[in-house]
This record gives C-alpha cells, structure tokens and sequence, in this order.
C-alpha cells in the first residue's frame, strides 16, 4: 500500500513541477520508469513506524465460575457488576491494576475486600469450552476460580 502511495505522490509532484518547467514533457513509457523506479526504492526500504502512544488495554470484562458457589461478574471500566450465591447483586467502583500477565481490580463490598485478578492463561469452563483468561475472584477471605472473555455482558450469549 505504501509504495502505490508514494508513486502517487512522485507522479503527482512531478506533474506539478512539470507543469512549470521549459523542458518539453516525459513521455508516458518515461513517467512509468520514473514510477516503478520509486516503487522499487520504497519497496527495498524498510521503514520502521513507532506507534504514538501505547494501545489502550482492555477495561471490560465478563466474569464467571461455578465449581463451588455459582458467580458471575461484569467490569465495564471502573464499575464491577456481580451475582453469586454468596452475595447480593450489586455494583461497585473498582481500582485497576496493571501486571505484565494480567489486570487485577479491587474493592470493597459490605466493608470487606473483594479482589478480581484476571490473567491471560485460557481458561476451560465446566462445559469444555475455551476461554481467553482465567480469573480468581477473592472474597471475605474465600477464592472462586473461573473464567473471563473481553466484553462486558450483561446477559449470557445463548
């Protein structure tokens, strides 16, 4: 894509400078020299792009585990979500962490901590099938086991 840019670029700066210049006009079998010569160039150049600024991380998230109580949470940025049979529904505002194998959030519900740490292992569910992290959800000092995918849902795909 890049090489067609710049051989636009060359031919349409070249029409440009010809059109003031006294030479007579390249001919067409010229300008296509001219054209693949630059693409050639371009092509055999290898030119390194460095993104701006790093690319924004994932800050939405379903949750959910069922081995042995039933759970299910949804984080859209700083709001957590969650339903288990060990707590009532609610909805918190959580702080994120950031490591290099995952992201962690954490709070507190009824005055007592609540930690979601998801990491970027597959996780496979009851059912068998696969999902992109694995998550263990802390809670009143018990952990929970389960999986996570990117998204925030407020309700189970069927």
């Amino acid at each position: 894509m890049r090489p067609l840019f710049f051989s636009t670029l060359c031919l349409a700066s070249s029409l440009s400078l010809m059109a003031c210049s006294s030479q007579p006009p390249t001919t067409a079998k010229e300008s296509t020299a001219i054209i693949n010569n630059t693409a050639k160039e371009n092509a055999d150049q290898q030119l390194s792009v460095e993104p701006s600024s790093p690319e924004e991380p994932l800050s939405a998230f379903t949750a959910f585990g069922n081995t042995e109580k039933s759970w299910r949470t949804v984080i859209d940025g700083n709001q957590l979500s969650i339903e288990a049979d060990f707590l009532k529904p609610t909805t918190i505002v959580v702080s994120r962490s950031t490591y290099a194998e995952g992201v962690e959030y954490v709070s507190t519900v009824s005055g007592k901590p609540i930690i979601m740490n998801i990491n970027s292992q597959i996780c496979t569910d009851d059912n068998g099938y696969q999902n992109e992290f694995t998550v263990t959800l802390t809670y009143d000092n018990k952990s929970y086991q389960g999986c996570a995918v990117a998204g925030a849902y407020e309700t189970a795909p069927t």
